[in-house]
Order: structure tokens, then sequence, then C-alpha cells
């Protein structure tokens, strides 16, 4: 039973449904059921698997609910007496944890910075990486490749997603941005290669376009950070660090300090 709820929760996770696991770490005095029981609560109040039913289990799925807003993890200790339930002097220690999507990392463009890119990502464990290829190209190594022909028709992705936008023109990267910057809700990030020529041409056709003034904003154009180097590698490098940053709130912290404005 257990065995099935954690697979259950891993299955939610790879589609984007948030819920919360919640765990019977420990009792004291009778109880009833023994730790290691768990249960999976959904936003819409459902739930899968039982931590013992009657008031204990409606309690857990309320306050798991409420985590769903404010997210995080939560360890939580309740006298079963006062739950109206005949344990005698028993006690519950719940674990409450908010299961969120992992991000995806999706690359438009399996050029040499895309493979790079690919490679790095899924080399440090940074993110599952998906690239789409608009010309038919089968492997980059490593990651999963998704054929887009002509970039045309682009899926929409979820947003718990890290856009990179890199193929092989001006023309098509517009295209590409175009398209994902349209989605609603989008990716949570959206990178794009090219000098900052590029990127005040590409923001004023994306507002000729009718894509809406902050996420024209959001757009990072030129990609990654400044670490300097050229090359395919050291470019996804500067890119993945980016991203890494972001994912983890520290963007504006890492730019201030390579520019010599941060401690």
């Amino acid at each position: 039973m257990e065995s099935r709820i954690l697979a259950r929760a891993s299955d939610a996770a790879s589609r984007g449904e948030r819920a919360v696991l919640v765990t019977l770490v420990g009792v004291e005095g009778p109880a009833p059921r023994a730790p290691g029981a768990r249960m999976l609560v959904f936003a819409d109040g459902r739930s899968e698997g039982t931590i013992g039913g009657g008031s204990l289990e409606a309690h857990a799925i309320e306050r798991a609910q409420g985590l769903l807003l404010t997210g995080g993890t939560e360890l939580e200790t309740l006298d079963l007496t006062d739950r109206g339930l005949k344990c005698g002097r028993g006690k519950a220690t719940l674990f409450y944890e908010v299961l969120s999507p992992e991000p995806e990392l999706a690359i438009f463009g399996a050029g040499h910075v895309g493979r790079a890119l690919a490679r790095l990502a899924q080399e440090v464990a940074a993110f599952p990486v998906t690239v789409y290829a608009g010309r038919g190209e089968e492997s980059t190594e490593f990651a999963a490749v998704r054929p887009v022909p002509g970039f045309k028709g682009i899926p929409a992705l979820p947003s718990p997603s890290y856009a990179v936008i890199c193929t092989d023109s001006h023309a098509t990267d517009l295209d590409v941005a175009r398209q994902v910057l349209r989605q609603d809700p989008g990716p949570a990030y959206v990178g794009m290669l090219g000098s900052q020529a590029k990127s005040a041409e590409i923001r004023t056709q994306l507002e000729r376009d009718g894509i809406p003034p902050q996420r024209i904003a959001d757009l990072h154009c030129p990609v990654g950070l400044p670490l300097g180097g050229r090359s395919p590698g050291l470019v996804a490098l500067s890119i993945l660090a980016e991203v890494v940053a972001f994912h983890h709130s520290q963007l504006a912290a890492a730019q201030a300090r390579l520019t010599g404005r941060g401690p």
C-alpha cells in the first residue's frame, strides 16, 4: 500500500499535479495505524491512502490543503484523545511534505550550444532536459529529443519549466520566442542566445507582435551570466549558471557579484 502511494506521488509530480504527502512518522500509545502509514492529499481535497481515518485524517487533509498555498514541510504532533478517537492517551506525529513538480529545462535548438547545454545540465543533474529540435536531429547524446519540424506548433510548456532558445537563425529564435511568450502561464524563465543588438531588435518586434510588456521584460537576452569565453561549452556553462541562479532566487545576487556590486 505505502509503496503504491509513493509511486502515485511520483506520478502526480511528473504530470505537474501538486499534492501533499502526509506520513505518520511516530506514535505514542494506542494509535489507529503504525508509523510509516502514508496519505496523498490533492488541492481539491481528494486523498489516496490512509493514516487512520476519522477526525485525524480529516484534520490532516485540511492542514495539507493549507500547506499547498504556502509550500514547504511541517511536523505536527496530535493528541488522539483531542481528535475524539478512543485510543487511550495515544499521540500521533505527522510529517507533511508539499510535492511540487520538478522544473524541466526546455532547450530549443540542437546545435552546438544546445547539445552542450543538454549534456551539462544532465551531467550535473540540474533539471530534467528536453531538447526541441527543428531539423530532425535524433540525438544529443544525453537528453531526450522531441522533434518540432521548423519549430512550428511548439507544444505548451508546463509552468515549472525553464526555456532556452538557441536555434540556428535569428528569425527562428524570434518565432520560437513569440510562441513561448504567448503561452499562459508559460515557462517561469525564458532565455535567448544573442547579442545586445539582437536583444533590442527582438524586443521591438515582440512588442509589435502584441506580446505583453512584462513578458518581454522577463526575456533573458543575451542569456547567460558573463563568465567569459565563447566556446559552445563555456556558453552553455554561463547559461546553466544563470538558470540555476534563477531557480534558487539568487540571480540578482549572482549578477551583482559578477559586476562588482555585491559582497
